[in-house]
């Protein structure tokens, strides 16, 4: 069972990351202006460029491949900058591990995109598992706290289009990379991070003030943790795969899945001895629909994985 392990320690480190990524938005951004944490990834544009640098050095050949197979790897790039700000636009509003189970509906939002654009189909299993991984997702955006149950809209748009957004570059970064050329790819990507942060910076004055805000409060803290967390994402992805030559591809996959679950658990330790770190609500009112929202969409992945 040593690949189980080696599988764990990737949504472990993702939702290490999640945690960081929570510390940085209620920490510099600003809440009483929504959307405020959009100039957080501009500093991810800036660790993309010594990204995309260090790939260049090791393999100065990333410029030889066709233009189209560029721009479409630039483009998966600029789709990576659109859902990190989806994703911190949620994290503004809403709790780190009511945000983070919206991720588990990425597979889902590929099928569709794969059912239009790739001529894919859903077995009568995988319908069932992707529409019981909307039921947690609808009971996980319900606000049960008032007298009223209200559906928490502005939260799900964002981690919808961030979902749709991580989707659609995946496939692109799958459909142009070829064995062997990962890294090459990887270069275009990360390239594209960083133009499409060079431009929010030169075309959206607001965010390229609050960028030069969070660079006197607390810029090389913000710097440093974004090298850190890309490092531990970077890492993930690596045991992923390394854990893919040790056990069935769907039971690494399954293991991923537990992501979410591993949050919720960060987010109640973090709560009661990190509160400078991580604070949320962890009453039992508001935790029950977490954790059977969590539940569940564990069970529809197990569906749409076995």
């Amino acid at each position: 069972m040593n690949w189980f392990f080696i599988a764990l320690a990737a949504p472990f480190l993702w939702a290490l990351v999640n945690i960081a990524d929570n510390y940085l938005v209620s920490r510099f951004s600003q809440k009483e202006k929504e959307r405020s944490s959009g100039a957080l990834a501009l500093f991810a544009s800036v660790v993309g460029i010594f990204i995309a640098f260090t790939i260049w050095v090791f393999m100065p050949n990333v410029f030889n491949i066709p233009f189209l197979d560029k721009t479409l790897l630039t483009l998966a790039g600029a789709l990576t900058i659109v859902w990190i700000l989806m994703y911190l636009f949620a994290l503004e509003i809403e709790d780190t591990s009511a945000v983070v189970p919206w991720f588990l509906a990425i597979p889902i939002t590929g099928y569709i995109l794969g059912y239009f654009f790739l001529g894919e189909t859903l077995s009568f299993q995988q319908l069932v598992g992707s529409s019981v991984i909307f039921s947690g997702l609808i009971i996980i955006s319900i606000d049960f706290s008032g007298e009223k149950k209200k559906f928490k809209h502005k939260p799900a748009l964002y981690m919808l289009c961030a979902s749709i957004a991580v989707a659609t570059s995946g496939i692109i970064f799958k459909y142009v990379t070829i064995e062997g050329n990962f890294w090459v790819s990887s270069f275009w990507e990360y390239l594209g991070v960083s133009l499409t942060g060079i431009l929010i910076y030169l075309l959206v004055p607001h965010y390229r003030a609050n960028f030069h805000q969070m660079n006197k409060t607390g810029g090389f803290k913000i710097l440093v943790l974004n090298v850190v967390t890309e490092l531990m994402s970077i890492s993930g992805n690596l045991l992923t795969n390394l854990a893919l030559l040790l056990a069935p591809v769907t039971m690494v996959y399954l293991v991923g899945s537990f992501q979410p679950a591993i949050v919720l658990f960060l987010t109640i330790v973090g709560t009661k001895f990190f509160p400078h770190i991580v604070k949320e609500n962890i009453s039992k009112k508001a935790l029950m629909p977490k954790v059977i929202a969590i539940v569940l969409m564990t069970i529809g992945s197990m569906l749409l994985l076995i």
